[in-house]
């Protein structure tokens, strides 16, 4: 399994805004540029972000974008279930009833096991623990 480019862009941009927490507002192209993400690929994803509630923006010369609540009340787990939705290692976790193997699967305890502890990695850290230190 391989997050999206979305997910990953969306990671970074928290962690350079959590990095910044007391600095302010930061618009689109100084998160770009020290992130080194693409500009118009990062507002959409800022977007996705601010619509979850995870980031808040604000129109005008001083606006941009900071989080809206503190880093380490933010796991990575929320940042990437913004951009992806509920993640899932196999279809069948996601649509149980509709699996015609479901009664005699073997697989499906293995499935929720590697779910399971995917999610138990990215709910443990939180924004604040995947900070820059030197920024």
């Amino acid at each position: 399994m391989r997050l999206t480019r979305a997910a990953e862009y969306a990671l970074r941009a928290a962690r350079f805004l959590a990095s910044r927490r007391e600095e302010g507002w930061f618009s689109i192209q100084e998160i770009a540029a020290d992130e080194d993400v693409p500009t118009q690929f990062l507002a959409k994803v800022m977007q996705r972000l601010t619509q979850a509630g995870l980031v808040q923006s604000a129109c005008g010369k001083t606006g941009g974008y900071r989080l809206a609540r503190p880093a380490d009340e933010m796991t990575i787990s929320d940042v990437v279930t913004a951009m992806e939705g509920p993640l899932s290692v196999n279809q069948c976790l996601l649509y149980p009833n509709e699996c015609r193997f479901q009664k005699e699967c073997k697989m499906h305890h293995v499935w929720q096991e590697m779910q399971d502890a995917m999610t138990a990695v990215m709910q443990k850290y939180s924004l604040a623990d995947v900070t820059w230190d030197d920024r």
